[in-house]
């Protein structure tokens, strides 16, 4: 999800407190992970931040006019992107130019339906603190954010069992989000013995992560890449911690992506995805850009604990790659609420509506994370977009009922009923499903947790973490280093592990549409009485025949 900043929507309500966000996977240190803002992993569009001097246009029906670019050179400005499928035109003024000015002469232009600022889309930001570790322990590959007392560490008289040489964290606790919405069977080790995949792995369908990019080398993301492709534009938005290549020097991306799709088997990695032998297309609409540290300016810090941000007309042009590279499913974890009673919210929306019905015109199957801020959106003032999008199913996040949730710091796993996520947001106008988002209390590294273990990215191949300034450092796993497996939580999470469950359904029935794979995951979806909506189920999904669609 996306981090936003409008005040009128970030009070919680008083028994659903804002939240923090991600925990890790470190190789060799013991850590403590500080959140720097409030709130849970993802991304979230903020509705007061804009790209200056930089604005999308909508034109009716869909259309840009074929003089537009002299209709809006006659406003002060010039056009810099025409996406012709979806009728919007990415526009930009002078640096002299008056906003108030520019905005009202492009919506003086001929067909204009709406005229937006283009906004910048920016990720949580998060710091390491590095603990040493002490003389009778040995580091552990795990850690919790934020700290709730020391980090588990195992004796170094007593060293763990040895794991798997593949799909290690499979075979462990670590996999109950994958599993819980229906990733096991056809007697893969670690899971049920027989389940959905004795049907279909997800084989021939492609799902489209468009996010912060991944890790184009790792071993549970690579046997399943097939696109790589970055809509960044640094001109425009400029960076010195991220050079826009389609490498994720975040994290987030390769987590998602993960989650979704990981690959299984020898010569892969740790983890496996809800739909391991699914496609998956890399399409980046976010680099790591610079955090502000108070008393702090230098660009090394900066940039370590730096957030993935882009522009919405990136993540719109994203949403276009993926129809024209064919895409069956797209995963959003990205969101925004917007306030329909102002000009601009009114606009995001009808933006959204359009670039998903072309979407959902293509047979897309689209899936929206619902946001990370606790917000009963029963109002209907406002709507989180794009999850309540034109044909968006959007995913509210659930616990793990091996480890209920408990936000009381120093409590341990015990099991319990599954609940909604107490970040997570809510309301009937979302029409939502669940899928796991994860919560408190987190575990080690192999047991029993409420976090949600993915894989992360190890930067940019042959480089070492640190300040891009020449081509031997990079950037990689959020603040953590280049780290390749993460523990973390966030609706985030949710979108990845639906698109798993619909491309199950599409590899099962290539004959069924996008909304009728939507109505089987609806229609099959499993009820718990800690949930507001029902859970999304890969195994009773499987059972539906296209004469109930």
């Amino acid at each position: 999800m996306f981090q936003r900043s409008n005040p009128n929507l970030r009070v919680p309500l008083p028994h659903r407190p804002a939240a923090p966000l991600f925990c890790r996977y470190l190789l060799s240190r013991l850590i403590l992970l500080t959140l720097l803002l409030a709130r849970i992993s993802g991304a979230q569009i903020d509705t007061n931040s804009i790209a200056p001097h930089r604005y999308l246009v909508l034109y009716h029906n869909a259309t840009i006019p074929a003089d537009a670019e002299t209709h809006v050179a006659a406003a002060g400005a010039h056009l810099t992107q025409r996406n012709e499928h979806l009728g919007i035109a990415a526009v930009q003024s002078a640096a002299s130019e008056d906003d108030a000015t520019t905005l009202r002469r492009l919506a003086a232009q001929p067909n204009v339906d709406y005229v937006l600022h283009d906004r910048i889309v920016s990720a949580h930001r998060l710091r390491v603190q590095t603990l040493p570790a002490t003389a009778n322990t040995q580091t552990t590959t795990s850690g919790r954010l934020p700290t709730h007392g020391p980090i588990n560490t195992q004796s170094a008289t007593t060293p763990p069992p040895p794991l798997p040489a593949y799909d290690a964290y499979y075979n462990t606790p670590q996999s109950w989000a994958v599993q819980q919405v229906g990733g096991y069977g056809n007697n893969v080790p670690g899971g049920p013995a027989h389940g959905p995949w004795d049907t279909t792995m997800g084989k021939g369908v492609r799902i489209a992560i468009i996010d912060s990019g991944v890790d184009q080398a790792h071993p549970d993301i690579a046997p399943n890449l097939a696109l790589n492709l970055s809509e960044i534009e640094q001109s425009a938005f400029p960076t010195v911690c991220d050079d826009g290549t389609p490498q994720d020097q975040t994290g987030h991306g390769t987590w998602t992506a993960s989650l979704a799709a990981a690959a299984l088997g020898p010569g892969t990695g740790q983890v496996i995805g809800v739909a391991p032998q699914a496609t998956i297309l890399n399409i980046k609409v976010l680099q790591r850009m610079p955090a502000v540290i108070t008393g702090d300016t230098t660009p090394a810090d900066q940039c370590e604990a730096g957030e993935a941000s882009g522009l919405l007309s990136w993540v719109m042009q994203g949403i276009e790659d993926a129809i024209t590279n064919r895409a069956d499913v797209i995963s959003l974890s990205v969101g925004a609420t917007a306030d329909l009673t102002t000009g601009d919210g009114a606009g995001l929306l009808a933006a959204f509506n359009q670039v998903t019905y072309a979407a959902d015109q293509a047979n897309i199957v689209l899936i929206a994370s619902a946001g990370n801020d606790a917000f009963d959106l029963s109002n209907p003032r406002y709507v989180e977009l794009p999850a309540q999008s034109r044909s968006v199913l959007a995913v509210v996040a659930s616990t793990n009922p091996a480890c209920a949730e408990d936000l009381v710091p120093g409590d341990t796993c015990v099991p319990g009923p599954v609940t909604l996520a107490y970040y997570s947001n809510y309301g009937s106008t979302l029409n939502a499903l669940a899928a796991p988002g994860g919560s408190y209390p987190a575990g080690d590294d192999a047991g029993v947790s409420g976090w949600i273990r993915g894989a992360c990215s190890s930067g940019k191949p042959n480089t070492v973490d640190g300040l891009p300034s020449d081509q031997n450092h990079s950037y990689g796993c959020f603040n953590l280093g280049h780290t390749q497996y993460v523990q973390a939580m966030g609706t985030s999470a949710s979108a990845p592990l639906a698109a798993g469950v619909a491309a199950l359904l599409r590899a099962a029935h290539p004959d069924w549409t996008a909304d009728q794979i939507v109505t089987a995951m609806r229609n099959s979806a499993v009820p718990a009485p800690g949930l507001p909506v029902p859970q999304i189920n890969a195994m009773t999904a499987l059972t539906q025949s296209a004469s109930t669609q």
